[in-house]
């Protein structure tokens, strides 16, 4: 008698799992890949549950910090839906331009969750930038990416010549047909490069993953929402890559990216009538970094490298911070000279500055 009823259980439990089908979430995707929340614009995701459940959209950052969630008050049925989102986080302000990306999880009336999440299964491949033109007449750089991508452009000189500018900082843009605004100027504002016949302009570029949304208006530098009064939680990574050297994908957004530096001479070294500093002789030139950089920086190794117009003269091994080089002047030929430093991360990090000098003559020898 207890086996035929067994038997009986067994037989209802296998007609209600075929009438009940396994909940998923499929034919996930959104209808654009990037919106403008000043220009009111949203986004919305589409999907399909295979059987009746609520579900929460949630948005997350490049730091995997939950800015949203937008959940269903009612049950939904087996079918197509769509939830929206206005570019507003918990607290209802706008989060900051740049990429984000989202989950949807579906809650069935037995309990059963499903989380449909492509953020650790996507993305993260390096791309092969294409048709990089450089239009020194109209201050644009045109290039084509070919996907949804963050991107780090900087231009220096060739023949293993120093980093002079940062243009974007590993910021996303959207694919396709990109043009950059660039006034030609170095990242300290004294070099003119717009048309230097050495200029090389390089571009980096790793893909978003499936589920990215990329927020206008579009940035040179990233920007993080910094009020979290909803609380920080964070996504929980499904899957990781093995660590790999110079993997800027692999890098925590707080810590990817370029560093700012400053050169410094001492603060009663003369300046001529243009305002340019003269030297002359033996010149201590001090390297610092910007107060918001020397934590990350100081956490991994460097290496400064200084160049004399455009061409290697010094480098130290061992790096820290603040560091002097006293460069001896009186080797160079008098007149204006440009002396810049490149900070060498060992992950892929730089740091860029120059100064403009004049060298001043050695007694009895001429001006050039």
């Amino acid at each position: 008698m207890k086996s035929s009823l067994l038997a009986v259980f067994y037989a209802l439990m296998l007609l209600y799992s075929a009438a009940t089908p396994a909940l998923e979430i499929k034919n996930v995707h959104h209808d654009r890949a990037a919106f403008d929340i000043e220009k009111g614009e949203q986004i919305s995701i589409q999907f399909t549950l295979s059987s009746a459940a609520t579900v929460a959209l949630n948005i997350f950052d490049g730091r995997e910090l939950l800015m949203r969630t937008l959940a269903t008050q009612t049950v939904l049925p087996a079918g197509v839906h769509q939830l929206s989102w206005d570019g507003k986080d918990q607290a209802g302000h706008p989060v900051s331009p740049g990429a984000y990306h989202y989950t949807l999880q579906a809650k069935a009336s037995s309990g059963e969750t499903v989380e449909h999440d492509l953020t650790d299964l996507t993305g993260g491949s390096d791309l092969e930038v294409k048709d990089i033109k450089w239009d020194p007449e109209q201050g644009k750089l045109r290039y084509v990416l070919p996907a949804t991508a963050r991107v780090n452009i900087r231009v220096g000189l060739k023949n293993d010549g120093p980093l002079l500018r940062t243009l974007i900082n590993w910021v996303p843009r959207t694919g396709g047909l990109r043009e950059e605004t660039w006034d030609g100027k170095d990242e300290s504002g004294v070099l003119d490069l717009s048309h230097h016949p050495q200029l090389l302009i390089g571009i980096q570029a790793y893909s978003l993953s499936d589920n990215a949304i990329v927020i206008g208006p579009d940035q040179n530098m990233v920007t993080l929402v910094e009020d979290l009064s909803w609380g920080k939680t964070r996504r929980v990574v499904k899957q990781s890559s093995q660590k790999r050297m110079y993997a800027h994908e692999q890098q925590p957004l707080e810590t990817r990216g370029d560093f700012a530096i400053e050169l410094k001479l001492p603060d009663r070294t003369p300046r001529n009538k243009d305002g340019i500093t003269v030297v002359s002789g033996v010149v201590p030139v001090r390297l610092d970094i910007d107060d918001k950089d020397r934590v990350r920086a100081l956490a991994r190794r460097f290496e400064p490298v200084f160049y004399l117009d455009g061409i290697f003269v010094f480098e130290n091994e061992t790096g820290f911070l603040p560091m002097t080089w006293n460069w001896d002047a009186s080797s160079v030929n008098p007149g204006l000279h440009y002396l810049t430093a490149n900070l060498r991360g060992y992950e892929g990090n730089f740091g860029i500055a120059t100064l403009k000098v004049y060298v001043k003559p050695k007694e009895g020898q001429a001006d050039e």
